[in-house]
């Protein structure tokens, strides 16, 4: 995948869609050692935020940004202040937008539609759909 430096687009537009700034993150690693789901990331929340402030576009294809469940516990513990679940949520919203879906309704087993309740379907569409 291609790089862009940190004043490219990547950065630019993560800060349009959270209305957070990337660059006040000073790698501290306390929304990593807050997060609920690291045990299932292939990066760290702080790299996540790292690669972006390198304008990595890596970071669009990163696991982590699909699992990260918006819990807040790195955004309430962050000493600068910084919505690291927004952040997540942009990286989706980015992907989702260039029609790169996580889940579609045909891969979906019918008989787990009856034993999963429906408002999970419903929130996992809402996180992983266009």
């Amino acid at each position: 995948m291609v790089s862009v430096g940190p004043s490219g687009e990547l950065c630019e537009k993560i800060s349009e869609i959270s209305g957070q700034n990337p660059f006040l993150c000073m790698q501290c690693g306390t929304c990593s050692a807050s997060c609920t789901g690291i045990g299932v990331m292939d990066l760290l929340p702080r790299q996540v935020v790292r690669m972006v402030q390198l304008g990595r576009r890596e970071a669009l294809a990163c696991r982590s940004i699909w699992v990260c469940s918006s819990c807040l516990a790195c955004t309430t513990r962050c000493p600068r202040g910084i919505d690291i679940a927004r952040l997540m949520e942009a990286l989706r919203a980015i992907n989702l937008r260039r029609g790169h879906e996580v889940l579609s309704p045909e891969r979906i087993p019918a008989a787990l539609l009856t034993e999963v309740p429906q408002m999970a379907v419903t929130c996992a569409f809402r996180k992983l759909s266009a």
